[in-house]
């Protein structure tokens, strides 16, 4: 079975940062369908904003406006292999 495909999407805290349930209750979906290990991630502290990942299914009609998101969540992955040990100096410098 595939992984249910998420959706990063904004909420606001208007206190500090939202509770997973309180964010949930914004977006208008159960707090189950929140990715807990995910969190609740500022984006913006001092503004009141801050991303929590969801089940893209468990969105009801019209939650995902052009404010709130929803946006792709890519894997974050190395550019290249890890160099092992200091980088060589250019012989040609000298």
């Amino acid at each position: 079975m595939a992984d249910p495909k998420t959706v990063l999407m904004t909420v606001t805290g208007t206190g500090g940062v939202p509770t997973l349930a309180e964010a949930a209750a914004q977006l208008g979906v159960d707090v189950g369908r929140l990715n807990a290990a995910f969190g609740v991630i500022p984006i913006d502290a001092a503004q009141g904003r801050f991303a929590v990942e969801v089940d893209a299914d468990a969105l009801p009609p019209g939650a995902a406006d052009a404010v709130r998101g929803p946006f792709s969540n890519p894997p974050i992955a190395g550019f290249g292999p890890v160099q092992s040990g200091p980088a060589k100096p250019d012989s040609s410098e000298n």
